[in-house]
């Protein structure tokens, strides 16, 4: 497990823009994968896909908080949320497959909950975001998700560190 001061949280710049593309690659490769069949194809796809993306989370987002995750100098993941509904929507939360499985999806979860509690918000997520993986995910690092008019509730159980 990675320790918390090992994670530095920063806006994303426009040179992260290599590293956020494959992110996204890695998130997204399985839809890719079976709309085409050969690798120029499936990069191409992906690279419109991903600048489609951009452009419909910066139109529907405008004053989205979107901060790169760095574990020793080095971009591993993606935390983007936005204060909405009266408390702070997660957007996404992806990390790199190579640094999977350290901590650093559960950091941020945890991060984010210390946040909403200083601003005594909850948090959520659409009710499309519900997939199995992500409820799952967030699970099993220490929250529970429950349904709400049209949205998931994303609540810090007793034990996650507020």
């Amino acid at each position: 497990m990675i320790a918390t001061d090992q994670l530095r949280y920063r806006p994303v710049a426009d040179s992260d823009g290599p590293a956020l593309f494959r992110l996204f690659q890695q998130v997204y490769a399985d839809e890719i994968a079976t709309l085409a069949v050969d690798a120029g194809t499936r990069d191409a796809l992906a690279s419109m896909q991903y600048v489609e993306q951009r452009m419909r989370v910066r139109a529907e987002f405008p004053d989205a908080v979107d901060l790169a995750i760095e574990c020793d100098g080095t971009l591993c993941g993606r935390l983007l949320t936005v204060m909405r509904g009266g408390g702070i929507q997660l957007v996404q939360l992806c990390v790199l497959g190579d640094h999977r499985g350290r901590g650093i999806g559960t950091r941020a979860m945890h991060r984010l909950a210390r946040i909403a509690d200083e601003h005594r918000c909850q948090i959520w997520l659409p009710a499309d975001a519900g997939s199995q993986d992500c409820r799952g995910f967030l699970e099993r690092v220490g929250f529970t998700v429950t349904g709400r008019a049209g949205r998931l509730l994303v609540v810090p159980r007793a034990d996650v560190a507020a």
